[in-house]
């Protein structure tokens, strides 16, 4: 169990996963206002209904991508950020003002991920032999360096 839990942990940490979590939050949001407008009686209606499913749909699909394919997340990320301003006038304020916001937050969370880098000369990747060969090394560079300067 615990090695499936270190695998979803690595693959979460290897992309901008937060940021695809809300913009998928986001849609989703979007999809369930006008699906429950005969429950919410104060549900504006700007512009199409057909446009709010569609800004609502790609942001789904977006956030999707934004796991499958982190390389692509700048885009991924400003699409999700210009749909979700359209959302404010194509879907009922923007699922009041909800699913703007989270969509808002998760285009700007995925904008902002990179990628860690870990070069091979870091301190934490040094293993105790490494270590052991460099001092060994240092040591021998030391004699010699001693025994070309006690020479007569």
């Amino acid at each position: 169990m615990a090695s499936g839990r270190a695998r979803v942990r690595a693959w979460r940490r290897s992309r901008p996963f937060w940021g695809g979590l809300l913009v998928v939050a986001a849609g989703l949001e979007l999809l369930s206002i006008p699906l429950a407008v005969n429950a919410l009686p104060v549900a504006i209606m700007f512009g199409r209904v057909g446009a709010g499913f569609l800004i609502a749909v790609i942001l789904v699909i977006a956030g999707v991508l934004v796991w499958v394919q982190p390389g692509q997340r700048a885009f991924l990320g400003l699409v999700s950020v210009v749909l979700s301003l359209a959302s404010f006038v194509y879907s009922n304020l923007g699922g009041f003002l909800i699913g703007m916001l989270l969509g808002l937050l998760g285009g700007m969370l995925t904008l902002a991920w990179t990628p860690v880098s870990r070069p091979a000369n870091r301190f934490d990747s040094v293993t105790v032999r490494g270590a052991l060969a460099g001092a060994r090394a240092a040591a021998r560079r030391k004699r010699e360096v001693k025994d070309l300067t006690c020479r007569p």
